[in-house]
């Protein structure tokens, strides 16, 4: 290996960028989505949107598991408006987010077509706890909603 390539490859790994955490979207049909877990002061935790037709809670499972309990509902309206759907938002199919910080959201877009925000998080990577976010996206004619990492 040559002292330019050894320089390279010292220098890509010796950055320090946090991982991105992935972001997945479930039903509320879950154990997840029970008013037990809500966090509080609802205050801090909650948050509305669309003149309240977007509707952020955060949930906390108890501390179960340690790593990433904590989730995010988002209750928005149906294509045709007649309901609200509901959808949880975690870091990945099984776990949560150490931390979510809904009073700190920055808002993209808020309007009758759309709310679109970006949230602080912080995750768990092999036992440690790193500053993340995620980006969510709702769609009020289609009544769908979209969550990324950034």
């Amino acid at each position: 290996m040559t002292l330019k390539s050894l320089a390279i490859m010292t220098a890509i790994l010796s950055t320090n960028v946090a991982p991105a955490l992935a972001q997945a979207v479930n039903s509320c049909d879950s154990y997840i989505a029970n008013a037990a877990f809500l966090v509080f002061p609802p205050a801090e935790t909650t948050a509305e949107y669309a003149d309240g037709a977007v509707r952020l809670i955060t949930l906390d499972t108890a501390g179960e598991p340690a790593c990433c309990s904590y989730h995010l509902m988002v209750l928005y309206p149906s294509s045709d408006g007649s309901y609200l759907e509901c959808s949880l938002v975690s870091s990945t199919a099984d776990y949560g987010y150490y931390s979510i910080f809904v009073n700190q959201a920055q808002v993209l877009r808020d309007d009758a077509e759309a709310v679109s925000l970006m949230l602080p998080t912080e995750g768990n990577v092999e036992g440690e706890v790193i500053p993340g976010a995620m980006r969510i996206d709702v769609d009020l004619a289609a009544g769908t909603l979209a969550a990324s990492a950034p």
